[in-house]
């Protein structure tokens, strides 16, 4: 049996195929990111981050650590950042 190797995609190919706004996915995908690092590097839970932010799961947290971005607006993701005491700075520049 022979097995293809995967191409890997870059976000904008990945925003693409699963038709969401590439800045939309790529913003919260930079958010995430840092909320992994961070939760990694103080041995935050996923069970415990959840607990920190009102209305928020540890099955949401699962989802979006996974990749699921969908399943988190850029505000929850924020309102997480916060109850971490991680500064958010957006800066926008015309393309």
């Amino acid at each position: 049996m022979k097995t293809e190797k995967l191409k890997p995609q870059s976000l904008e190919e990945v925003a693409k195929d699963w038709g969401i706004d590439y800045q939309v996915f790529k913003i919260k995908f930079e958010l995430i990111e840092a909320i992994k690092k961070y939760s990694d590097e103080h041995k935050i839970s996923q069970r415990k981050l959840a607990s920190m932010v009102s209305g928020l799961t540890q099955d949401r947290i699962s989802k979006i650590f996974s990749g699921q971005v969908g399943h988190m607006t850029i505000d929850k993701l924020i309102e997480i950042l916060s109850a971490l005491k991680i500064k958010v700075a957006v800066k926008a520049k015309a393309a």
